[in-house]
């Protein structure tokens, strides 16, 4: 199977089971509080790879005068229309984000939460994105960290990435299985001697250090645990490299940050 197919049907299966309802919080609320300037703005705006469509929900309807365009790769798509079908103001699009089926030159602004890092070229969807942007105008991006500079989480990301090359031969259904069965044991290894740790000044430090620190039950992890072992393609990425990508790609004024109590890069910046 083409592994971009492979790709879209993996995620296809996983939004497939996200409630079809609409939210108030999601990736879109977090990215937010700390960027610097509001992510939604001017008449039109791209989701890129929306999955299930929850930000995209978030944004059109707390921005009812903004267009948006939300795109992906899987059947999640079809999830975002459902889910924004009492909106007047979203248009999803099924499709490859290396070549959307969009014309120069005609967005506002470019959102994308964890996506472009399971695209066969990073730098490729970025490119693409730029192409599609006004100019001066901004994209906003969460990636996932090669954590290089963490030798306990950096350990971590090799295993997963070993245990991953024999998992993506397995069918969705199964590993979706295995992640519900594995969530517990996670969370007892990892999350929960990582929130005991947070409680004191002294092991904050460490705490934020030690993977899956961010689970929120036993069975919260289940959608992370799927999302490493899932997809046929995960790309990593430190400060320095995400820099020179985003200038490389024609962008300018590019910020780096993290968000809080998840490992990972939020990145920025506008089109030249």
């Amino acid at each position: 199977m083409n592994i971009l197919k492979k790709t879209g049907k993996s995620y296809g299966f996983l939004w497939s089971k996200n409630p079809d309802v609409a939210v108030e919080k999601w990736h879109f609320s977090a990215m937010q509080e700390i960027i610097r300037e509001p992510i939604v703005s001017g008449v039109m705006g791209i989701d890129v790879g929306c999955g299930c469509g929850y930000d995209t929900f978030i944004m059109a309807k707390n921005n009812p005068g903004v267009k948006l365009v939300s795109v992906d790769i899987s059947d999640g798509v079809y999830d975002a229309a459902r889910i924004s079908r009492k909106l007047n103001n979203v248009r999803p699009i099924k499709c490859s984000i290396l070549d959307m089926p969009l014309k120069e030159n005609i967005f506002d602004f470019a959102y994308s939460f964890g996506v472009l890092h399971h695209t066969t070229s990073p730098k490729k969807c970025l490119l693409e994105i730029n192409r599609i942007l006004k100019k001066n105008k901004p994209v906003f991006l969460y990636l996932y960290e090669d954590h290089k500079d963490d030798p306990l989480k950096y350990i971590a990301v090799k295993i997963i990435a070993l245990i991953r090359s024999y998992t993506v031969m397995l069918p969705p259904k199964i590993i979706f299985i295995l992640s519900w069965l594995f969530s517990p044991f996670v969370f007892m290894l990892f999350t929960l001697p990582a929130k005991i740790l947070n409680n004191f000044k002294s092991t904050q430090k460490l705490s934020s250090k030690i993977p899956f620190n961010f689970g929120r039950g036993i069975f919260s992890l289940q959608g992370d645990l799927y999302d490493r072992f899932s997809a046929p393609i995960e790309c990593r990425f430190g400060r320095q490299e995400l820099y020179d990508m985003f200038v490389e790609c024609g962008f300018s004024v590019v910020n780096i940050t993290k968000l809080n109590g998840i490992a990972g890069w939020v990145v920025w910046g506008h089109k030249l």
